[in-house]
């Protein structure tokens, strides 16, 4: 499922650019670096997960793990970092001179936070400090992008709002992971499902060009 994720990442970085390219609008551009940034991520998690699976001691295989979830963590703190910053730019909710404080503030806390201990035992895959930190900043852009569908009523608007609620719901099925391996399974779905509502945006905005 993660390399399914990539492909749909990379697309979605793809058509970000050429909407870009169309337009000239520079939310497009932060839209294309983030899931580039977010492509490779997931690309580096799962070829380090693999070489996990075929490790032959377990603690080789917590320790492969757990670099390939801290990369993919930082690489989804700096992508939706930018994708924030990409909103109160164009939404001016935040200074010029704030925006780039508060980012850096809540890359530090995220930092900090980020160490990859095995609270739950070696069998957790994702660190449930990382992915509350990860959930308050996709449910922030959750929040604007569904009061800006509720504005507008336009359908492009409530396939963002839709893409941002679904990471979000994905990030907390990691956390719950440890009650059952479903929710894991879950989790990834709704990543996939967020992904390719944010696609379909794209695509009809660059169809209209």
């Amino acid at each position: 499922m993660e390399f399914v994720a990539v492909i749909i990442a990379l697309a979605i970085a793809y058509q970000a650019l050429k909407g870009y390219k169309l337009t000239k609008q520079r939310t497009l551009w932060y839209v294309h670096f983030s899931f580039a940034v977010l492509s490779a991520g997931l690309l580096i998690d799962s070829l380090i997960g693999f070489l996990g699976i075929l490790a032959r001691t377990l603690r080789g295989t917590v320790a492969l793990t757990s670099i390939g979830y801290s990369i993919y963590f930082f690489a989804q703190l700096l992508a939706y970092s930018m994708l924030i910053y990409a909103y109160v730019s164009q939404t001016r909710t935040l200074n010029p001179t704030s925006s780039p404080i508060l980012l850096a503030s809540l890359f530090g806390f995220a930092t900090l936070q980020a160490v990859p201990i095995r609270l739950l035992g070696p069998l957790v895959e994702y660190h449930p400090v990382s992915e509350i930190v990860l959930i308050f900043l996709v449910f922030y852009i959750a929040t604007k992008t569904g009061t800006n569908y509720l504005s507008t009523k336009d359908q492009n608007a409530f396939l963002v709002f839709l893409a941002f609620l679904l990471l979000a719901l994905s990030h907390l099925f990691f956390i719950l992971q440890p009650i059952s391996p479903s929710l894991f399974v879950i989790g990834h779905l709704l990543q996939l499902s967020g992904f390719v509502s944010f696609l379909a945006m794209l695509f009809r905005v660059n169809s209209n060009q």
